[in-house]
């Protein structure tokens, strides 16, 4: 069995996105770029000063500013297949990229496969050769405090064009510090636990472990489902793909690693969400029923919870519960729920263990954000979520989850319906109420629609600096070419 990397030793090789979705930086920018033709040294130029500058907060950072170092503003930097293609490097023969990477999830067989059609309404994408959308080769998420002067500078005019930013929505964080996505929910929930990487949030791990007691180790998930390079779910080292040059760039942060190794892939979606067709449909059918689209209360309480609704109550202990004892038909949370169709928790095994152990090979770690942008009638902004999930298997996390649980007309025992809030944009669609003794089914009309959506890898930190420093035509023969970063970052 080939050995590991020690994950403790590697925190200052992982973009700090992995560790902490930079909750109390309330106001978020998602920076689409495109390397203009013949200005890949000035992209590179800009790129490099935003490496190397303060706001590239590592995993080790994070963990240090939860103690005594506070962050204001932090950066996370990924690329598309084109983009690193764009910047000059290229995979190796024996370890290349993955195949959804590098057909991209713009690509025509990936429409097909996550069940897009029609894709007229996408912006952007992660490929070349598409008259009516913007290929995108970089994106770089900025988040900050409020009221505070940003520290990132513009790309404009830096050898980029720019896809005008997806920016916070007002108001995204309620009265109680949370996060609350357009249509009124909390959002950012049922995190998985990186073993060895990732507490929740802002509370003391051995709270967090007592407040979901014996159901804690239901969400804690192997590194190697999340950062490339380590022991997954299957007991395997995950695949690391590598580029050329990078050995020779004497850059390896570990004995015998890849190019890829302390990095992940980033599934990005860009959805907007029709705010007036929910408020139309809550008003006709109730909130009791927008609850069970989502499958949780506004508050963020499974429909399940049977504590004090109006008690504050941990995100830990919110998450601790399953579905194959308490609820396995569905009357509290319906099959087709959003959130049970995101994560099935218990309810797919033959009983309950292996219902866990087989849904820790599909979860996802989210870092999106909603967000706003100003239409004609400014009293009336486009809304969304700007979606990144990060995953170090985009076709066994990202796709499986997409074409098989959330745009699967036969989930579980449904046979004519997918996700009630992201399945297919079809003008109208059926939820299925189970209801005694027999179920009802709700009419809705579309209530999401992509515009946009691309595959991105999130390099290491010091694959991130082999990457804005090389250059295809001066091949790397000095590694001090490439320039080192301060490990106390």
């Amino acid at each position: 069995m080939s050995p590991a990397p020690i994950l403790s030793q590697q925190l200052c090789d992982i973009q700090g996105i992995l560790n902490s979705g930079f909750g109390w930086l309330t106001d978020s920018r998602f920076w689409l770029l495109t390397i203009r033709d013949g200005h890949e040294d000035q992209a590179r130029e800009w790129l490099s000063k935003l490496a190397r500058s303060n706001l590239m907060v590592t995993a080790k950072r994070v963990l240090e500013g939860k103690k005594n170092v506070p962050i204001d503003e932090a950066v996370a930097i990924a690329f598309s297949f084109a983009g690193l293609a764009k910047l000059g490097l290229r995979e190796t023969g024996k370890h290349p990229f993955p195949t959804p990477f590098r057909r991209g999830m713009g690509s025509a067989l990936g429409e097909s496969l996550l069940r897009d059609t029609p894709r007229q309404q996408w912006r952007w994408s992660d490929v070349e050769g598409c008259s009516e959308r913007q290929t995108v080769h970089v994106v770089v998420a900025n988040w900050r405090l409020p009221d505070a002067v940003p520290l990132m500078p513009s790309p404009d005019r830096d050898g980029f064009c720019t896809i005008t930013p997806v920016e916070n929505r007002p108001n995204s964080f309620g009265t109680d510090r949370k996060l609350y996505e357009p249509f009124g929910f909390r959002d950012g929930i049922a995190q998985p636990v990186i073993r060895g990487l990732r507490e929740e949030d802002g509370d003391n791990p051995k709270r967090v472990r007592q407040d979901a007691g014996d159901l804690y180790e239901d969400r804690v998930v192997e590194p190697g489902e999340f950062v490339v390079g380590y022991r997954n779910e299957y007991d395997e080292l995950t695949y690391s793909p590598d580029v050329e040059d990078w050995t020779q760039s004497g850059r390896a942060t570990h004995p015998g690693s890849r190019f890829t190794l302390n990095g992940s892939y980033l599934a990005v979606r860009q959805i907007q969400q029709d705010v007036e067709a929910f408020k139309a449909l809550e008003a006709v059918s109730g909130e009791a029923i927008c609850a069970k689209l989502m499958g949780r209360a506004k508050s963020g309480l499974p429909l399940s919870w049977k504590g004090d609704p109006t008690k504050a109550v941990s995100d830990s202990r919110a998450d601790a519960f399953r579905y194959q004892v308490e609820d396995a038909n569905g009357f509290m949370c319906p099959i087709g729920a959003h959130i049970r169709r995101m994560n099935p928790r218990d309810s797919l095994g033959v009983d309950v263990k292996s219902g866990i152990k087989s849904s820790k090979l599909h979860r996802l770690l989210r870092r999106g954000r909603p967000y706003s942008e100003e239409t004609e009638e400014k009293d009336k902004p486009n809304q969304g979520l700007f979606f990144i999930a990060c995953n170090a298997d985009l076709e066994r996390q990202f796709e499986f989850i997409h074409q098989r649980w959330i745009r699967n007309f036969r989930f579980q025992n449904l046979y004519h319906e997918d996700d009630p809030v992201v399945g297919s944009p079809a003008p109208t669609k059926k939820f299925t109420v189970p209801e005694l003794p027999s179920g009802g089914e709700v009419s809705l009309a579309a209530l999401t629609h992509t515009l946009g959506g691309g595959y991105f890898f999130l390099p290491g930190i010091k694959a991130l600096e082999f990457i804005v420093k090389y250059n295809a035509r001066q091949r790397l023969s000095d590694p001090s070419q490439v320039a080192g970063v301060v490990d106390a970052r």
